[in-house]
């Protein structure tokens, strides 16, 4: 019974260790995963950076596109740090996994010893026969019967079990130099990136003092652009409460209700409005990255791309209004039941008013100035009159 005992245990041990090896492989997985991302993300913004400092005029998007691949680089080297922390702590669980291993083998190969010899001692099958014979009766017969199968089972169970041991020994010793060159890859990627945080850093410095140089041409910008942005607010807001009626949760059709509700459960899953791009304008009230004392706002997300980028519907719904602003090209307004989507600064729409769009049906094309190759889309979120941030809305 107790060799029974202990044989389940040593079962359940290599269980537990397939399980947690298992559960590691998910979490790296995801880890990698993540690194991966943002390895794009980075590529990406350097592919855009590229474009614009081939460009005059174009200090501020340079510096915008600098400090979103900052951000993604301190994003990188804190995914890094977690894997050699992840790693370092998987190595030494597999060092103590190999202790404990090499000291069940041992065990196992002791016992097993101890069995060839009491095997050995009574190998005469007529003692096994003569055994059996001396039973007093059918029920003993029968009880020691099972026990000699019962031993023999265990032999061969004894001897499957070391050789399971055995392997996954070898495996764990093979695990542990792979973590360990994995480890030391990520040590020096880690070491890699910080260098080029450190060279970003001094770029952007560079590039801060050359915008403060041309502070009066960035106000005159920025109050163009506010002026652009109060034209839209206003279209916005005059067409909702148009369509007031329609708008109010309340009021919505049952298609609409419908609508309305699938919009608000995918919060945090609608797919982004472009196929690619970088946020270089975030939404809300925050200081200028670069003139002090000066606060801008933004009612929803600026997202940076390549020229002829196709700009989508991030959900099913109908299209309200279809207009234009001069200088800033066109504007789409899309209905999800009392939620609204905006597009702007587009060109080659090929939609309309009353039109019914899907997810990800083409919209129109994001405008690229042809002075300064920004090829920028503006999108909002609002859920009637309430502006939401679309950072919320989209999909990581």
């Amino acid at each position: 019974m107790k060799n029974k005992v202990r044989n389940s245990i040593a079962v359940g041990i290599l269980l537990l260790f397939v399980i947690e090896a298992f559960v590691q492989d998910n979490d790296k997985n995801r880890l990698i995963r993540k690194k991966e991302e943002i390895e794009k993300e980075i590529e990406f913004t350097n592919r855009l950076l590229n474009d614009t400092k081939n460009k005059r005029n174009n200090s501020l998007q340079e510096f915008k596109l600098l400090k979103s691949k900052i951000s993604n680089r301190n994003k990188l080297i804190f995914e890094l740090n977690n894997n050699i922390e992840r790693t370092e702590g998987e190595i030494q669980e597999n060092t103590s996994k190999l202790i404990s291993l090499k000291g069940e083998l041992e065990k196992s190969r002791k016992e097993y010893a101890a069995l060839i010899y009491y095997a050995f001692k009574n190998s005469n099958t007529n003692l096994n026969f003569m055994y059996l014979l001396a039973s007093e009766d059918i029920s003993q017969f029968y009880a020691r019967f099972s026990y000699l199968q019962q031993y023999k089972e265990y032999r061969l169970t004894q001897i499957k079990l070391i050789a399971r041991l055995k392997k996954l020994i070898e495996i764990n010793i093979e695990e542990l130099k792979t973590k360990k060159y994995e480890m030391i890859n990520m040590v020096n990627q880690s070491l890699a990136e910080k260098a080029l945080l450190k060279s970003d850093q001094d770029e952007i410095g560079i590039i801060i003092q050359k915008l403060q140089q041309q502070e009066e041409d960035l106000l005159k910008q920025i109050e163009e652009k506010k002026k652009i942005a109060k034209k839209l607010d206003k279209e916005i807001e005059d067409l909702i409460r148009k369509e007031a009626s329609k708008s109010k949760y309340e009021m919505l059709t049952p298609a609409d209700r419908i609508i309305s509700n699938e919009f608000a459960s995918n919060k945090g899953r609608l797919p982004w409005p472009t196929e690619k791009g970088i946020i270089t304008d975030h939404f809300g009230e925050h200081e200028h990255p670069v003139i002090k004392n000066l606060k801008i706002r933004n009612n929803g997300i600026d997202i940076t791309t390549v020229p002829k980028t196709r700009a989508r519907a991030v959900f099913n719904g109908e299209v309200s209004k279809v207009f234009t602003i001069k200088g800033a090209n066109t504007t789409v307004i899309i209905r999800h039941g009392n939620y609204y989507t905006v597009y702007h600064n587009l060109i080659n729409v090929k939609i309309k008013t009353g039109d019914i769009v899907n997810t990800k049906d083409y919209i129109g094309e994001v405008y690229a100035d042809v002075n300064n190759g920004q090829s920028i889309l503006h999108f909002e979120v609002w859920k009637e009159l309430e502006k939401q941030n679309p950072e919320d809305w989209l999909s990581n």
